[in-house]
């Protein structure tokens, strides 16, 4: 080797020989019970030592470094079972590092460079690592429980087997991270970038996951029993058991088309009224008892879904095709141009319900409550109203071909121009059911509580009471409005009158702030009392005769203000 002195030269042999006889076997490949080379703090001493300007030894395996400090050095030498507790390493450059086995509990690893790093078996409790690099680091059987690893940059690290309870995550991005079998209890993950991890069989009991993005990933067998989902995106996740889990994700798996209703996710007696941004679809979802009363759900799809007892009163549903909505209390819902073909709605309370256009084609709704709901241009062939209560319903236009009125109830409803081929009304009641242009009604075997002739006569009898009532009604709303209007003319004069003391007021105020000789003769005291008065006079001001009294105290001031002692 020209150029390079002989022990040099052969040192480089040496080492060569010594490299190519030692088997290759990647970092991964090692678990954290091998056996380490040395009793850890058996190296050199350097504990408490601060190493920021010193030349670091080659080997420092298995050292005593306990709350040395090595902020922002370069280590290159070997820290294998090295015992760091305590240690502040600040922004490090600990790339490639060599630490399996080592101790740094309580460390400060804040913004040190550890990519590609083996800490696998490490002792990181409660170290910090916020603003970190360990980017394909390996940390298989390490343990950082409680570790703070805030906006840290773990993506594609091993953490299999490790043990990670209560880390702080938070913006940390772990994407493409092995999280196998790992404890992930309690770790607070709020939008963390997780996406395409693999969880399989890890454990995430009680942790938050707000707002993560976790598209993509691989949960086979992961626990997500207590863990907080809400707002989490679970698109395109494999093998995903969200059972026992917390809140609403924003986005969920698509469920199969064939899935089974209630093999979806599970909100069960959920309130979720505070939820502004629901998955796309919900198919399958058991919703039991949920109340959702006022929430916009037009945008998600709910077929199948299991709805029971849900509390709905004003919800916008949209995609409800198969559902389970038995016992539902959809007062006042916005049901406009919803697919509810086949849904079943026995005993759903849909009062006032807006269902115009609605699709209810072979839906069940045998014993609703329908009364004042609108339904016009609903399609409901071989809809079952059996018992359904339908006062002042307005069927407007509707197609009912083959329904089933049977002991409905349909007083003061109304059905005009609706095709009703094939309708069956047995046993219902359409007392003053309006039919006109209905097309194919037949109403054999209903009933109306009153004949044709009682009809006329009340008819005619109330019109005469309708009349008087509307002569009374209209000299009472003649009264009525000329009180208002002269009300109204009163506020008016109210508020010009006020606005002028107000002024008069703040004038007052003004010539106090002029006078910058406070030591005069002048009775300050009684200058000051007067317009704190009239301050508050003006505030409880409600009639004229207030505002008088307030013009009173202003010039009891001003009077004040010139008077000398």
């Amino acid at each position: 080797m020209p150029g390079i002195p002989r022990s040099i030269a052969g040192l480089v042999t040496l080492s060569a020989a010594v490299l190519l006889s030692t088997p290759m076997t990647p970092a991964a490949a090692a678990t954290p019970g091998d056996r380490l080379p040395c009793r850890p703090g058996s190296g050199p001493h350097l504990a408490g030592r601060d190493l920021t300007r010193m030349a670091l030894p080659a080997d420092l395996s298995c050292a005593d470094l306990r709350g040395a400090k090595l902020d922002g050095l370069t280590v290159r030498s070997p820290l294998v079972g090295a015992d760091l507790s305590g240690a502040s390493l600040k922004g490090a450059h600990l790339g490639y590092a060599q630490m399996a086995g080592a101790r740094l509990r309580k460390a400060d690893l804040s913004e040190a460079e550890l990519y590609y790093a083996d800490l696998r078996g490490s002792d990181l409790r409660e170290a910090t690592m916020d603003d970190s690099s360990p980017y394909y680091a390996h940390f298989e059987g390490a343990d950082l429980s409680g570790a703070t690893m805030a906006r840290a940059k773990a993506y594609d690290a091993q953490f299999d087997d490790a043990k990670l309870v209560g880390v702080d995550l938070t913006d940390a991005a772990a994407y493409g991270a092995d999280m196998r079998r790992a404890d992930l209890r309690r770790v607070k993950g709020a939008k963390a970038r997780l996406y395409g991890a693999t969880f399989i069989k890890t454990v995430l009991r009680q942790a938050d996951l707000s707002g993560a993005q976790l598209y993509e990933s691989v949960m086979t067998g992961a626990d997500f029993r207590g863990a907080d989902l809400a707002g989490a995106d679970l698109r395109d996740v494999r093998d995903a058991r969200l059972a026992g889990s917390r809140g609403v994700p924003r986005f969920l798996p698509a469920p199969d088309p064939s899935c089974e209703p209630g093999s979806g996710q599970d909100y069960r007696g959920w309130d979720l009224t505070a939820v502004t941004d629901f998955p796309d679809d919900l198919s399958c979802a058991d919703l039991t008892g949920a109340k959702l009363d006022g929430v916009d759900l037009t945008g998600v799809r709910l077929n199948r879904a299991i709805l029971r007892d849900v509390s709905a009163v004003g919800t916008g549903l949209r995609s409800v095709k198969g559902a389970d909505l038995r016992g539902a209390r959809l007062r006042r819902a916005k049901l406009g141009s919803a697919d509810l073909v086949g849904a079943d709605l026995s005993r759903a309370d849909l009062s006032d319900a807006a269902l115009g256009s609605a699709n209810l084609t072979q839906a069940k709704l045998a014993g609703a409550d329908l009364r004042d709901a609108e339904l016009i241009s609903v399609t409901a062939d071989q809809a079952d109203f059996t018992g359904a209560r339908m006062d002042r319903a307005y069927l407007h236009s509707g197609k009912y071909r083959d329904a089933v009125f049977r002991k409905a109830i349909l007083t003061d409803a109304d059905l005009s121009d609706a095709e009703l081929r094939g309708a069956t009304f047995e046993g219902a009641e359409v007392t003053g059911l309006k039919q006109d242009f209905a097309q194919d009604i037949d109403l054999s075997g209903s009933s109306s509580r009153l004949s044709v002739g009682w009809l006329v006569f009340f008819g005619i009898a109330g019109l005469v009471v309708f009349w008087i009532v509307v002569g009374l009604t209209t000299a009472r709303v003649r009264r009525r409005r000329i009180a208002r209007e002269q009300a109204a003319a009163r506020a008016v004069r109210f508020e010009d009158a006020r606005r002028v003391q107000e002024e008069n007021v703040t004038r007052l105020g003004e010539e106090i702030d002029s006078l910058t000789d406070r030591t005069g003769e002048v009775d300050w005291n009684a200058v000051l009392d007067a317009y704190d008065a009239a301050k508050e006079a003006l505030a409880s001001a409600r009639d004229m005769s207030d505002l008088t009294d307030v013009e009173t105290i202003v010039a009891r001031g001003r009077k004040a203000l010139t008077r000398r002692r």
